[in-house]
């Protein structure tokens, strides 16, 4: 009887702890709710911001605002443009016609998304400062001396234009300041200052204050993206040593609503405490911006949320279409131009959340076309509240119900409130522009109701096991690997399919890497130097990268992803490696590598061929890659390495010819079985686009050699030798192919091709 007196005393003991703890365990779902409403609140390390932004994001992107022509346009200093006019920053002339062609036209206001820091280095005035010093070159001299500016001139374009220039502020004090072109009017609380609300810079890149004082406006073009690089707001105001600037698409805004006399509204800022907003205990909160009779809403730190388009080619027009006059300018009546570049290697590219590598100049351009369209995407400062709001009434209705209600039904209510959070999100996102956060409410809402829920399942079932069975229903799943949902993704095995296949290979590299015997490390860096624009223009043109051997690349087109006009983009990433080839020469030139090394410029030789392949996973059960496989990989990569007997950089197969010959220039080479092939091909060197065809240099070689090669085929030795003596004549640098025949006919002459010989050369070796 003691004992089980004692055991009965144990048990209430422990029942009594037990049930104690249940009590506690209460006010945890209480607690949570709390600790929700404080984070969603606070944001402490801004997570909820990230996963907030990510949602605006993927609105934006699956409903971009639809475009209404706003005669917003911009000048796109591109690849194609720098390729014609020449290397940027161009002379202060050009810029000086490309401003008043614009003036003449008609625009309304003529924004530089770009800065202008020194002097014209193409300047008379600097070119005769640097002439050698002496009698010789004192009329020169002086005639330099006594010619106007570029500076000069540039300046007056923009003086009489409605012209703003760009500025960037930055975190490095540089002694520059921009000009302040308009005073700011305020609104609000007599202690309101805008200087501490917008966000403050302590350094300045701006151009000459020749340039900044002839210009009718000065904005910045500051974009001050988010952590994650993303540019989701422009600032409308940045803040310099105690100044407040406006940014590039206001003061644009500003200079286009210029009276026939010049004059220009003011900037009217209205800040926390005017105009009815209240100032709930912070009155440097800055809530919109008027500009004649266009109020832009403001964030409180003086930014402008930016609602994307898609891509639209219609706003752009390339530089060179205006300075060589074939642009269309009518249309650029009345419309703002921003001057600005697309072009990848003057880096002004931005990640937007439509678009990872846009123009920097489009996020102004977006901004502007919202303010001329009076329809602005924001934040309502209502919006917190309202979320925090929903978060805590709907966390207490799950509060209170689980006690009352089967969980699965409470489960109900909480889908739903995260549903209705999400579904209203979006309605408001479509309807009235407004960003609305459905993830702080859902999350709130998912973790009350799990905190909830596991208390009541703690006080209901003591059985662990049956525990984390019920909490198995309700935990999220696991994150699943896409690969391991498709396992037949990683099988052996490919598509049959046509292809366009190249070899690019560096020409005498032996003797590169022998001068590098004693730096093994720097041959390493300069292959990848020499590697990196080769690959890169194989991407930029839609061509898939097969593997790096040695030195020499192998691609293809066509594959993964489909492309009609692979042969095209084969051919034009040739002529783009030849390109950037001629650029990296120029770097190591600059760096004195040639002189170092003692070796010759570098290049290389390419072969393309088009035809039918396997491609797919190949290799063992054990490792394998994506590659390709065929007769036409072969050809290419046998081509390639003849590139050097003809004295050509681009040799192509007839397959690649045939199709896209219309297209480009094509010079006939040779008719040749390659090693380890019995049929014989055509293959001809690429010399450039179609209208390469029309140079004098051009047809006079296709000439001599189609010359040569008719006597060449029909055995008469002598007059396709004469053939050779008068090509060589023309022939310039492409001496080689002629070196190569000689040594056929040499050949020949020794020993005669049989009677039934079609003209074609057997090689011997690779």
């Amino acid at each position: 009887m003691a004992q089980r007196d004692a055991t009965s005393r144990e048990s209430a003991v422990a029942i009594s702890g037990q049930s104690g703890l249940l009590r506690w365990l209460g006010f945890v779902p209480w607690a949570v709710l709390a600790l929700a409403i404080f984070i969603q609140w606070t944001d402490p390390g801004g997570i909820l911001n990230g996963l907030q932004n990510q949602v605006f994001d993927y609105y934006q992107r699956q409903y971009p605002r639809p475009y209404v022509d706003t005669s917003v346009r911009y000048v796109d200093i591109d690849e194609e443009s720098m390729k014609r006019i020449g290397q940027w920053p161009w002379p202060r002339t050009t810029m000086a016609r490309l401003t008043t062609t614009l003036r003449d036209a008609g625009a309304a206001v003529i924004a530089y998304d770009v800065v202008f820091p020194e002097q014209d280095r193409t300047s008379p005035e600097l070119i005769a400062a640097n002439l050698p010093a002496g009698a010789t070159w004192d009329a020169t001299r002086t005639q330099l001396q006594a010619l106007p500016s570029n500076d000069a001139a540039f300046a007056q374009a923009l003086k009489t234009s409605p012209s703003v220039l760009g500025f960037i502020l930055t975190d490095r004090d540089t002694g520059r300041a921009p000009i302040l072109k308009k005073d700011l009017a305020l609104i609000g609380d007599p202690e309101s200052k805008p200087i501490n609300a917008v966000l403050p810079f302590a350094g300045a890149t701006v151009s000459l204050d020749i340039l900044q004082q002839a210009a009718r406006g000065t904005g910045s073009f500051n974009t001050a993206p988010d952590r994650d690089g993303i540019v989701r707001r422009v600032p409308l105001f940045v803040s310099h040593k105690g100044k407040v600037f406006p940014g590039l698409a206001l003061e644009a805004l500003r200079v286009a609503m210029s009276d026939p006399q010049g004059n220009t509204p003011p900037f009217l800022i209205k800040m926390a405490g005017g105009g009815g907003e209240a100032a709930f205990g912070n009155p440097n909160r800055m809530i919109s911006v008027r500009v004649g009779d266009i109020e832009i809403p403001s964030t409180e730190d003086g930014q402008m949320w930016v609602h994307y388009t898609g891509d639209v080619p219609q706003r752009r027009i390339p530089a060179w279409k205006i300075l060589n006059g074939t642009a269309n300018l009518s249309e650029l009546q009345g419309a703002a131009i921003f001057v600005g570049t697309s072009a990848a290697g003057l880096l002004d590219l931005r990640s937007t959340p439509v678009r990872l590598d846009a123009p920097g100049v489009e996020v102004h351009i977006q901004a502007l076309e919202q303010m001329l369209l009076r329809k602005f995407l924001g934040r309502p400062d209502w919006g917190p509240g309202l979320e925090l709001a929903f978060a805590l009434l709907l966390g207490l209705l799950v509060l209170i119900a689980i006690a009352r209600v089967p969980v699965l039904w409470i489960a109900a209510v909480a889908v739903a409130g995260v549903v209705a959070a999400a579904s209203t999100s979006v309605w408001a996102f479509n309807q009235r522009d407004w960003l609305l956060d459905p993830i702080g409410p859902s999350l709130s809402v998912a973790l009350v109701f799990a905190a909830a829920a596991l208390v009541k399942f703690i006080r209901t079932d003591t059985e662990r096991q049956m525990v984390r069975s019920a909490f198995a229903q309700y935990l999220p799943p696991d994150v699943v690997n896409e690969i391991a949902n498709d396992p037949s993704k990683l099988k052996l095995g490919g598509a049959t399919r046509d292809l366009t296949i190249m070899f690019c290979d560096i020409r005498g590299f032996t003797p590169i890497a022998e001068s590098f015997r004693e730096d093994p490390q720097g041959l390493t860096r300069l292959i990848n130097r020499v590697l990196t624009p080769l690959s890169q223009e194989v991407l930029n043109h839609r061509g898939t990268i097969d593997k790096y051997i040695g030195d020499c690349v192998m691609a293809f087109w066509n594959a993964p992803l489909d492309d009609p006009d692979h042969p095209t983009h084969g051919c034009d990433c040739a002529l783009g490696m030849m390109d950037a080839m001629d650029a990296l020469n120029r770097e190591l030139k600059a760096e004195g590598f040639f002189k170092t090394h003692k070796v010759k410029p570098i290049e290389v030789s390419i072969g393309l061929n088009t035809g039918t392949c396997v491609v797919g996973n190949m290799g063992s059960e054990l490792r394998f890659d994506y590659s390709a496989l065929g007769d036409a990989v072969n050809v290419s990569a046998r081509i390639q390495s003849f590139a050097g007997n003809y004295g050509f950089d681009m040799v192509v197969g007839e397959d690649t010819e045939k199709i896209v010959g219309e297209k480009f220039a094509f010079l006939e080479l040779d008719y040749i079985a390659v090693k380890g092939r019995a049929t014989p091909t055509h293959i001809y060197a690429l010399m450039g686009h179609a209208h390469v065809r029309e140079t004098k240099k051009f047809v006079q070689l296709q000439e001599a050699l189609q010359t040569l090669f008719a006597a060449f085929r029909s055995k008469n030795w002598a007059a396709a030798r004469e053939a050779i003596d008068e090509g060589r004549k023309i022939a310039g640098e492409h001496q080689d192919i002629f070196d190569t025949y000689e040594e056929r006919i040499t050949h020949y002459e020794l020993e005669p091709p049989p009677a039934e010989w079609d003209g074609a050369w057997v090689a011997t070796s690779k």
